[in-house]
């Protein structure tokens, strides 16, 4: 097995020049995937998608629909496999026959929703990511099976399941709001935000005594339920910088509090052998960040800064400095050595390509233990980075005790529109540009002596 390293520092003007020319000519004849496609699928993710496109709908379904949306899809009936419970999981399966090909970036949403109180989303893309609503072709029929985690803090005792389609590239880019229109909702009915309204499905079980919430998995907290304890983290100011070696054996990061991305952004605990964990520290001039994520096949294929690196194996990091008004960082890191820096005024304002034309100036390492894009037993990848302050939008370092808004997660190429394989240091739901109620980052003085451990954070067993 090797180790493959990427070291990248600022360039001077004449390299900058060379390199930009050679990036512009790279782009210009690269092309990019579309959102949601996979380039290679693995012998079992094949068997998953076949499993799940059937050539005819099951002789018996619980509730038979016949609800078209536009010309393009059919629901022709779903079951609801298990049961309703605050604090459990169900499952809503559901078919669809595809009569045209839906182009675009396309997801299924599913609201659980307490009408004018509170809504759980679960939009997704078909066969647990696998096989995305623009890829669905003629004549196919569809098993869509969705997996429903009912917060043990749901304070009614029912809940509507609400299903529709929307143009997630749409929303993605611009914000924009585009939905399949109901043509005829058959046996069912359609509110008037155009949802089709499946059904009030009861709901078994309450909130514990002193509003604790019953557990949805094993060593859960339910629906974004991490407790705060491990939301809130003390950076601590170093003495002396660590070495860009995209190692963590520094006495920085010894002393640093480790954060965990552990859990999919609903709440779940994530398959362990995808997790990822984090290590922040700063000084007067930089922001150091360590993060090291475990993977038995180390991907990613997009190459080119700034370019659409979530769509394979990456780290995240979102960060919001007190006083803002609103404006935020996004970094990303890849193993194959490509980076992300971007600045947003609003929640995905502007867009990403204009955003992402801010530099950080950020210097790093990534250290890949094993090979990146090729077949092999690889074990993961690691980043270590310093950001200049002045590249993260500030004037210098923060006042001490300042708390950043902040979040880490961790996306696995073998699912990169499922939330099994996309991790979270807080768990957010489907949004990761969301930083009201993400974690907290404090900026504190050198570590003392003696100072307490971090706290344990919650066993996550694999799915």
């Amino acid at each position: 097995m090797s180790q493959n390293r990427f070291d990248f520092r600022p360039l001077g003007r004449a390299a900058l020049l060379c390199a930009a020319l050679a990036f512009a000519l790279a782009a210009a004849s690269a092309c990019r995937r579309p959102a949601g496609q996979q380039i290679v699928l693995t012998k079992d993710q094949e068997q998953q998608i076949a499993a799940n496109v059937l050539t005819a709908p099951p002789a018996a379904m619980q509730v038979k629909a016949d609800t078209r949306f536009e010309d393009k899809v059919v629901l022709l009936g779903y079951d609801i496999v298990g049961k309703p419970k605050k604090g459990a999981n169900f499952d809503l399966v559901m078919y669809f026959r595809v009569d045209q090909p839906i182009a675009g970036d396309w997801k299924v949403f599913v609201h659980f929703e307490a009408p004018g109180k509170r809504r759980q989303p679960f939009d997704h893309y078909g066969v647990n990511g696998l096989y995305p609503v623009g890829q669905w072709k003629k004549g196919e029929i569809i098993k869509d099976v969705v997996p429903i985690a009912v917060p043990g803090d749901w304070a009614e005792n029912d809940a509507q399941l609400l299903i529709g389609f929307f143009d997630w590239g749409l929303y993605n880019s611009t914000q924009g709001d585009r939905r399949l229109k109901v043509e005829s909702p058959g046996s069912l009915s359609v509110d008037k935000d155009g949802r089709v309204l499946l059904t009030t499905v009861a709901l078994e079980g309450g909130a514990a005594p002193g509003g604790a919430a019953a557990e949805p998995t094993p060593g859960g907290r339910g629906l974004f339920g991490l407790a705060d304890a491990l939301k809130q983290v003390q950076v601590h100011k170093v003495a002396q910088a660590p070495a860009l070696d995209g190692k963590d054996d520094d006495a920085a990061w010894q002393a640093a509090l480790p954060i965990l991305v552990a859990r999919q952004p609903d709440g779940r605990p994530l398959d362990r052998a995808i997790q990822a964990s984090a290590k922040v520290a700063w000084d007067d001039e930089f922001l150091y960040v360590f993060a090291r994520a475990s993977d038995a096949d180390v991907r990613n294929p997009n190459q080119g800064n700034d370019s659409t690196l979530w769509e394979g194996d990456v780290i995240e990091l979102f960060l919001r400095a007190p006083g803002q008004q609103g404006h935020y960082i996004e970094l990303q890191w890849a193993p194959n050595g490509s980076r992300f820096d971007a600045l947003f005024s609003a929640p995905r304002t502007p867009k990403w390509e204009e955003a992402a034309k801010h530099e950080t100036g950020m210097e790093y390492k990534v250290v890949v233990d094993g090979d990146v894009n090729a077949d092999g037993a690889d074990r993961g990848f690691a980043v270590e980075a310093r950001i200049p302050w002045k590249g993260l939008g500030l004037s210098g370092a923060p006042a001490a005790d300042s708390a950043f808004d902040a979040n880490f997660y961790r996306i696995d190429d073998k699912g990169t529109h499922d939330i099994a394989h996309m991790g979270a240091w807080v768990p957010m739901g489907g949004d990761f540009h969301k930083l009201d109620g993400a974690g907290k980052l404090t900026f504190v003085a050198a570590t003392a002596a003696g100072e307490p451990a971090a706290p344990a954070a919650p066993a996550a067993s694999a799915n």
